[in-house]
This record gives structure tokens, sequence and C-alpha cells, in this order.
């Protein structure tokens, strides 16, 4: 069982048992979402995965809240959009917000993807060179190796 300290919410999770150290509880100046966002992130990781990266954390669980916030609101302009004739002055002016939204979101995923990689929550961050190297001896035959000209 983990448990998180927060002044607002004590999370458990069965883990198996209780080792010594603890995960790190979320900063008090993040939402309740964020702080959920938080536990989620750290409750996937070794328990001494975060060492001095907490501020990256932070931004992690920001960026990760306002992509989702994000992603409803677009939701909600498609919805609106599909029911406007095509060329009215609504329909082009929610077009415009949805444009906007769009590139907010991937302004935000592109912050999701860098943190998450230097946090090395990535899978291609947690691999090792050396096991990198082992997985492609291990895949065999490469599409170029023998081939003769196309025949």
């Amino acid at each position: 069982m983990v448990v998180y300290p927060d002044d607002d919410v004590l999370v458990r999770s069965a883990e198996g048992p209780i080792l010594p150290g603890s995960r790190p509880a979320p900063p008090k100046d993040l939402t309740s979402r964020q702080k959920a966002i938080w536990r989620d992130i750290v409750g996937a990781v070794d328990r001494d995965w975060f060492s001095e990266t907490h501020p990256l954390l932070t931004e992690l669980c920001a960026h990760t809240d306002y992509a989702r916030e994000i992603a409803g609101r677009i939701e909600e302009v498609r919805r609106r959009l599909a029911g406007l004739p095509m060329g009215s002055k609504e329909e082009a002016a929610l077009s415009r917000h949805l444009a906007s939204l769009l590139r907010q979101h991937g302004k935000q995923s592109a912050s999701i993807a860098n943190l998450s990689t230097k946090l090395r929550l990535t899978p291609q961050a947690r691999q090792s060179a050396r096991a990198a190297d082992q997985v492609r001896r291990r895949t065999g035959t490469k599409p170029w190796e023998g081939w003769e000209g196309g025949r």
C-alpha cells in the first residue's frame, strides 16, 4: 500500500509491501486535477524516480491539465460547428476559434512530450543505449541487407 501525504486528500493504492521511502506528495500550489495527474505519474514509476526534478514534474502536470481542458473546448466547438451551415458568419468565426484551440493544444502536447522525455517517462527515454543495441541486433535481417537490385 502506498500512501501519498497531502493536506487535501489521502490516496491509497495496492502495490505490495511497503518499502522504506515514500513517493513525493504533489505541491500545494497545484489544483486538485493537477494533483491527481501528479499522483498518476508518480504512482506509475519507481518510488525514487523523481529526485531534483519536481519543478519539471509540476509543469508536466499543469500542461497535461491544460491540454485536457483545451481538448474539451475543441470538442465543444466541433459539436457546435456540426450544426451550422457552411459559409455562415458564425461558422467562419467558430472555425477560426477551432484553429486557435488546435494550435494551443499542439503547443501543450509538445510541452508534454518534451517534459516527459526530460523526466525519462517515455519508453524511448527509459531504454538504455545498450538495451537498444541488443534489440537492434535481435531484430534479424534488415530490409536492405541481401537485396540485389530489387529482383
